[in-house]
Order: structure tokens, then C-alpha cells, then sequence
């Protein structure tokens, strides 16, 4: 009997992420391209590549940059709000799946005290951007392979090396929650308006 149940629990975790492999997210070769009706506002049609990443002590939030439309810009620029960066890659299907829930939250608290950022690890940029041509997004897209994903695991101590993996940070730039694996509308609305 408990055999049965260690499968069941497996086969589940597997379900509701994508795994990484020897230090490295696993790829695939082509990125499952899905429309998006539900989302026609995009703040940018392609990622922006993350220019530099900064350190952090336990649970503080890892600083990264961007240049946006000529504009340098960090995720500190947005201390003060809640913030949710979500790790994430065009070939990981409960990624894809959670996406369009992400473009809806960000529309519906864009006018509150809330920033959010995806975080593309696929290995090209230019495979971000295509799928972004297809699949429109209500909130900033930056791409970072690997070293961001893996600061944000050290500063809190998160051992499962998956996607998607969330991260929401408090208005005092503390990390206050960790969200492995793909999540509803309402369970991301539920932790985000804890804190704002």
C-alpha cells in the first residue's frame, strides 16, 4: 500500500512541475506555441535580457537589471510593492499552463502596489521571443538562463532545482514566500494579498 501511494505522490510532483537535470534545466528542441485571446495587452511583444544580478543575505530579495525600451531598469526600482517573479520556460507545460493566469493577475492589480516579472531560463532568447509573438503577456518578460534562478535558490534555501518556481517578495524587499510548481488564479491571488 505504500508503494502505491510513493507512486501516486511522484507521478503528481511531476505533474505540476518540470524538473532540472545535473545542474542544468532540461530542453527540449521546440516550444509548444499556444494562442492567448484572453490576453491582448502586452507590455512588451519579447523579453528583455537581464543585463546584471546582484547578491542577497538569506530571504532578501536577489537584485537583477534590465534595459526596457532604452530605460536601465531593476527589480529594486519596484521596492515598496509586492512582487512576484516567476521562473519559467516556453518548454515546461504546467509553466505554459499558469501563464495565462499570471497575464490576468498582473491586468487586474495594476493599479494596486504590485510588480510582476517572468523569468524565462530557456537556453535562447530568440526562442522566448518567438513564443511571446504568439502567446501575449500582461507583465514584464526578462531572460536569464540559469544564474538567477539558481541566487534566488541560495538566498532561500530552496533545494527543488524545478520550474515553474514563484517567488514573492514583500514591500520591504524580503522574500516571503516560495511557490514550487504550477498554481491556479486563485491560489497566487490568495499569498499575493497577504501582503499587499
Amino acid at each position: 500500500m505504500m508503494k502505491y501511494f510513493i507512486i501516486i505522490l511522484f507521478a503528481g510532483i511531476l505533474f505540476i512541475s518540470c524538473g532540472k537535470k545535473n545542474e542544468n534545466i532540461v530542453k527540449k528542441d521546440t516550444p509548444t506555441q499556444q494562442k492567448n485571446p484572453t490576453n491582448q495587452n502586452t507590455q512588451s511583444p519579447a523579453s528583455f535580457k537581464v543585463n546584471n544580478v546582484g547578491s542577497a543575505g538569506q530571504n532578501e530579495m536577489v537584485d537583477f537589471s534590465w534595459n526596457e525600451n532604452g530605460k536601465d531598469v531593476k527589480l529594486s526600482d519596484y521596492k515598496g510593492k509586492v512582487i512576484l517573479v516567476n521562473f519559467w520556460a516556453t518548454w515546461c507545460p504546467p509553466c505554459r499552463k499558469e501563464l495565462p493566469s499570471l497575464s490576468q493577475i498582473s491586468n487586474e492589480l495594476k493599479d494596486k502596489d504590485f510588480k510582476m516579472v517572468g523569468v524565462s531560463v530557456d537556453e535562447e532568447q530568440a526562442t522566448v521571443n518567438g513564443f511571446l509573438q504568439s502567446n501575449s503577456l500582461s507583465y514584464t518578460v526578462v531572460h536569464e538562463p540559469n544564474q538567477l534562478v539558481m541566487k534566488y535558490m541560495q538566498v532561500t534555501g530552496q533545494r527543488d532545482n524545478v520550474i515553474p518556481q514563484s517567488y514573492i517578495i514583500d514591500k520591504k524587499g524580503k522574500v516571503v514566500e516560495v511557490i514550487i510548481g504550477a498554481r491556479s488564479k486563485a491560489d497566487f491571488l490568495s499569498l499575493i494579498n497577504k501582503y499587499l
